[in-house]
């Protein structure tokens, strides 16, 4: 009777699942569906990257997942193409809680200069809306947001000697929030908040404040039918999907084999496979959908050289703005950026008009980045460190 019992269980968990699955992402479809049709749509104006091009938002979570999001997410995402915003804390979830190595902070200023968002996510990815209700939100907001911006800014790396760029965008931990805190985030520390869900689940370009998600992990059973459906509907609004992904793992990783414990096994289901992102990819290029990081959709321009920007903000219009705009930058086409000390071109790709560009005396090994801007006839670089190493010649 056991047996049988049991055989009818192992056919009908799977169909439920199935169900639940189908149930899940059709009705999530269809309530964006429906809001949206209530919504301007895209005209046929001219589309710019970063201006009102739609884009696609992969949103990674939790640092400790590093090596997983290095080893099958460093290929696959490229040099400044498939662009991912990488939400950090300051440690290991489990481990003990501690402090993440030199190797990891290397690791994670690895994949910024790859063109990745490092983006903040609460120094111990403590539950907002819990520790402020316990502690109050002024502490909260020291030992979470204050404590990781001071954690991060005196990282760097071992060999590069590189930084963390400022965060501009938060992902709030366990997606729990409240308007309260939301408030009292934007504009005080950053420009986007990032939660699960909300309205029509798309962001305009240029956008402050909380800006929803999906989430594509095995904790939601991700269904790529809907998915594509829903890029679809963010394509005809002219607006942004975020998609919210936690580690990168083949299903044939079995993650208890990590050591972390029984503690770890919920955190083991918050998994999306290389397969699954990697068709999600294929399908927004088929589309022309652009890749944005979350700062990106928020029209906040970054840069990991200092002496770049201070250089730009010498050339834009309110050099004290705490925030440097896209679309500002994206007007300019003539930019002198002589004699400034700079090594690294990050940030370049934001001038899409740009005509003349004299890097001369700097200390700029690769200008790569240079094929980033569409318009570009005139460049000068004598006088570097290693003058026209890779990608001008």
């Amino acid at each position: 009777m056991n047996l049988i019992k049991n055989r009818i269980l192992q056919l009908i968990n799977p169909l439920t699942k199935v169900y639940y699955n189908w149930r899940y992402w059709g009705n999530l479809y269809r309530e964006m569906k429906k809001h949206v049709e209530k919504s301007n749509h895209l005209t046929q104006e001219k589309l710019i990257p970063y201006l009102n091009k739609p884009g696609i938002v992969f949103s990674f979570d939790d640092s400790y997942r590093i090596n997983d999001w290095i080893k099958y997410g460093k290929e696959m995402f490229g040099y400044y193409d498939v662009k991912v915003t990488f939400n950090i804390n300051a440690i290991h979830h489990f481990e003990g809680k501690r402090e993440h190595t030199q190797n990891e902070i290397d690791r994670l200023l690895e994949l910024q200069s790859q063109g990745h968002e490092i983006a903040h996510h609460g120094l111990k990815h403590k539950k907002a809306v819990e520790y402020t209700q316990e502690f109050g939100l002024e502490k909260w907001i020291y030992d979470e947001i204050r404590s990781l911006f001071n954690w991060m800014e005196k990282q760097s790396h071992s060999m590069t000697k590189e930084k963390f760029k400022k965060p501009v965008s938060f992902a709030f931990p366990h997606f729990i929030y409240n308007k309260d805190i939301i408030k009292e985030l934007v504009p005080n520390y950053f420009k986007i908040v990032r939660g699960h869900m909300n309205e029509d689940n798309l962001t305009p370009f240029n956008f402050s404040g909380f800006a929803p998600s999906i989430c594509l992990d095995v904790y939601y059973s991700s269904n790529l039918y809907y998915v594509k459906k829903i890029m679809k509907i963010a394509k005809k609004t002219g607006k942004n999907l975020i998609i919210t992904c936690h580690s990168i793992l083949p299903e044939e990783v079995n993650w208890e084999n990590f050591g972390w414990g029984k503690e770890a096994i919920k955190s083991g289901t918050w998994r999306t496979t290389p397969k699954t992102i990697q068709r999600i990819i294929d399908e927004a290029k088929s589309n022309d959908f652009e890749f944005y990081t979350t700062s990106e959709i928020a029209g906040v321009a970054t840069f990991i050289d200092s002496n770049f920007e201070k250089s730009v903000r010498k050339v834009i219009s309110n050099p004290l703005e705490k925030w440097i705009s896209i679309k500002e930058l994206s007007g300019i086409k003539e930019l002198d950026l002589s004699n400034n000390n700079i090594t690294n071109l990050d940030g370049i790709q934001y001038f899409l008009n740009l005509e003349k560009l004299n890097l001369t005396n700097n200390n700029i090994t690769d200008f790569r980045l240079l094929k980033k801007l569409p318009k570009l006839k005139i460049i000068e670089t004598d006088n570097n460190a290693i003058k026209k190493k890779r990608g001008i010649r």
